[in-house]
């Protein structure tokens, strides 16, 4: 609840659907690929979620794009339109009753069509200006025309414009989304139908497709007086693996219709896209037929430019709260314990040159000093749970390269603040509190999303008892390798942050199949890095920092990576902790010593 004279809680994560457009350039924060998503083409944005892709995709609509741009419509170099899947999904789940692929394929595609075709003639309405001039109406009673014959075409019986106020452009708009709706009702009804039928009855409504419908639809529509002129539409198809396998096959197949130029379809994804694979069984590939940008490589490969933009999102957010603070203010580390890890940095900076392992003395203070904190918080206290993840920087790294997993947290750490602070302004949120927020998440994370998955899976298409099995090796992989990251975090091998295994060899099916499950789960990222014989590459998979507080981890870690058997992780997902017993003899202990720390 809202305190009387206090600002709501910045942090809150908002849908970006239900914002409007100033509300969207407040918060929104440009990426280094957004040049290549604005630029005409077919584009698959793949990130896990929480990574900003539906921010981006609002972004690109027309309302935003005036208001960033300070043009009119008319002016717009492109015309976006938002088309969200994952809670109106065009999913008719009974189709899979019809037992010919290609008798199924048709019926999704009317309904991907339709349903599209939809959400685009919404989108003009929405842009249309609330006094439109009178001319427009006869060129969208000729639209509405050319829409009813593509129809026709397609097998629906021609109505005119009975009951349409034919001086009216809303009406003459929503007389065509109407339209649409309608054709989209034919297949809907159709699929009710087949859902209790004991033999499958013949379908008999209208049938639309990309290339002589929604195409000629969406091309049409440029000529329209107050869109672009001539500018091409973007369909910006938001979590598109919510898709089923059929229509996601026929959208792999207008991937590869070349109308680019006219219409660009770009697609988001976490990174579940059921597959590549088109109608006619060819495979949509990039750049061929699209190009790829995976949101996770801001954080893997451009971790610099993601903690920007991150800084830059706390601080709006604080300035639009009107609280007077930076982010590196408003979210403190614990005082107490950076005083003592900047002593052991100092102090290996003064050993580094009789005995420092690094270039220079800043890079032994960089790469030791916390994991000597953490390693003496273990001595005869056992108070590794008393290391405060706190401050504004840990927290960056704890979100893992999704801003989303950085304001939920900050959201709850706002509302605890404000429960301790009665009506005083709040002008920090305490390190105590940080820490026992993140930690919380950790543990959720690690306990309730996966049990919770156990029961509910997230993907119909695999059987349940091979589901269950998959998140119990999920477990099992996540508990060994935190416990195996931990011992070489306290250790005193030369790399002691890890944070990413590659396989040694090739991974069999089996293992491969738990990590992609992870990745899609977001509980790895996945890149690749030069394999040991220096003759290719292989996978690498990146844990989530967001787990580190459970295991104890130090998350500011991101180049140290181990190279572990197939064998290794095999018996791990049985048995992590047996494993972990059995791998502790090659990582060589750092003894423990509570006085003068001994230096390598």
């Amino acid at each position: 609840m809202k305190r009387s004279g206090l600002p709501d809680n910045p942090f809150k994560v908002f849908t970006p659907e239900d914002l409007d457009a100033k509300e969207i350039l407040d918060l929104f924060v440009e990426v280094p690929y957004l040049n290549k998503i604005q630029d005409p083409g077919n584009t698959m944005l793949n990130g896990p979620r929480g990574s900003g892709k539906s921010m981006l995709f609002r972004y690109l609509m027309p309302d935003c794009q005036m208001e960033a741009k300070s043009l009119a419509l008319r002016e717009l170099p492109f015309f976006g339109v938002l088309v969200s899947i994952r809670n109106t999904a065009p999913n008719l789940t009974e189709l899979r009753r019809l037992p010919d692929q290609s008798t199924r394929a048709i019926l999704n595609e009317h309904a991907l069509s339709c349903f599209v075709a939809s959400r685009f003639l919404q989108a003009l309405l929405d842009s249309l200006p609330d006094r439109p001039q009178p001319s427009w109406s006869a060129a969208l009673a000729s639209y509405y025309d050319y829409l009813e014959s593509l129809l026709v075409r397609s097998g629906r019986p021609a109505i005119g414009h009975d009951g349409l106020d034919v001086a009216s452009p809303q009406a003459l708009l929503q007389g065509c989304r109407d339209l649409c709706e309608d054709s989209y009702a034919d297949v809907n009804h159709y699929a009710k139908r087949i859902s209790f039928a004991t033999s499958l009855p013949p379908y008999d409504g209208v049938l639309c497709d990309y290339m002589t419908f929604l195409c000629p639809l969406l091309v049409e529509a440029r000529k329209l007086p107050f869109l672009p002129n001539e500018a091409p539409i973007y369909l910006l198809l938001d979590d598109a693996d919510h898709l089923n396998k059929d229509q996601t096959m026929v959208l792999n197949s207008w991937l590869t219709a070349r109308t680019q130029g006219m219409v660009s379809i770009k697609i988001s994804t976490q990174q579940n896209y059921k597959t590549l694979a088109t109608v006619s069984g060819h495979l949509v590939r990039s750049p061929h037929d699209y190009q790829e940008i995976n949101m996770s490589d801001l954080y893997t490969t451009k971790r610099g430019l993601y903690e920007r933009s991150v800084r830059e999102i706390v601080d709006r957010r604080l300035r639009r709260a009107k609280i007077a603070s930076t982010g590196d203010a408003f979210f403190p580390p614990d005082r107490d314990q950076e005083l003592e890890i900047t002593q052991i940095a100092e102090d290996l900076r003064k050993a580094w040159k009789d005995s420092g392992r690094g270039n220079r003395p800043s890079d032994d203070a960089l790469r030791y000093a916390r994991p000597e904190y953490i390693r003496r918080l273990g001595g005869p206290s056992k108070s590794r749970h008393t290391y405060f993840y706190a401050g504004l920087d840990q927290l960056i790294h704890l979100s893992s390269g999704q801003v989303r997993y950085l304001l939920q947290p900050a959201a709850e750490m706002y509302d605890e603040q404000v429960g301790q602070l009665a009506d005083s302004p709040i002008r920090e949120i305490s390190p105590g509190i940080q820490n026992r927020v993140v930690r919380q998440e950790a543990d959720r994370l690690m306990f309730s999303e996966l049990e919770n998955l156990a029961v509910s899976p997230t993907d119909v298409d695999i059987p349940f008892d091979e589901y269950r099995d998959r998140v119990a090796k999920l477990r099992n992989l996540l508990a060994f390798l935190g416990g195996f990251f931990f011992l070489k975090l306290v250790s005193d091998d030369a790399e002691r942050r890890v944070f990413s295994v590659a396989v040694s060899g090739d991974p069999d099916l089996d293992v491969f199949d738990v990590f992609e499950f992870g990745v899609v789960l977001g509980y790895f990222h996945r890149s690749s890095i030069g394999n040991k014989d220096g003759t290719g590459r292989t996978r690498l998979y990146v844990l989530t920092r967001r787990l580190a507080p459970h295991f104890n981890l130090d998350p500011s870690s991101f180049s140290g990576y181990q190279f572990v058997t197939n064998e290794t992780l095999r018996s791990a997902m049985v048995n992590p902790a047996r494993t972990v017993r059995a791998v502790r003899s090659r990582v060589k202990p750092r003894p423990l010593d509570e006085g003068q720390m001994e230096l390598f």
